[in-house]
């Protein structure tokens, strides 16, 4: 119950709504409205709704669990994309991020290991070890262990591995709707 109760005034204040002017709205006392958020009582459903209503939220919404205060994906539990010449580990899918993001932890030998594409959103890399080239918009950039590239990814790009080994963190940002299915490679 206080759980619910602190849902409703987080959403309130959010909406910049007086303990007042909600209780008016859903009609009910603001003693009542106070009670409810302080979890002293627990409103009807139909109260409930009414509350939901104003505050924009469908009435599920004050049911759902909290997020954890922390989360670990065991490595066993990672998804692992292989392929020729790459490893791609998921160490967070958009289920984990609850976002538009994708962060991946890949391991690639030398040569070609990501074709000539484009996607709708933007690639943070960090370089963890090894050279690697990437042709974005038709010009090529040479990156090296410790590097940080941040581009544009609806832009043509690709990217040849010029070392033995590269290894490298990415974290993609999806624009518009998540799409919560896992990616191939993102560098």
């Amino acid at each position: 119950m206080a759980d619910l109760g602190l849902k409703i005034r987080k959403e309130r204040k959010g909406l910049g709504l007086s303990l007042k002017e909600l209780a008016e709205r859903v009609r009910i006392s603001t003693m009542t409205l106070h009670r409810i958020e302080t979890g002293k009582t627990s409103p009807s459903v139909l109260v409930l709704s009414q509350i939901a209503s104003q505050l924009r939220q469908p009435i599920d919404y004050f049911f759902q669990a909290k997020e954890p205060k922390m989360l670990i994906v065991n490595k066993e539990k990672q998804s692992v994309i292989e392929s020729s010449g790459i490893q791609l580990r998921v160490i967070a899918p958009f289920e984990l991020t609850g976002k538009n993001v994708l962060i991946n932890l890949g391991e690639a030998t030398e040569g070609n290991f990501v074709d000539p594409h484009t996607e709708e959103g933007h690639t943070l890399v960090y370089v963890l070890e090894g050279d690697a080239v990437i042709k974005h918009d038709g010009i090529e950039h040479y990156l090296r262990e410790g590097d940080v590239l941040y581009y544009d990814a609806r832009y043509n790009h690709s990217v040849k591995v010029v070392s033995k080994r590269h290894r490298f963190l990415s974290i993609f940002f999806k624009e518009g709707e998540t799409n919560h299915r896992q990616r191939g490679p993102v560098i």
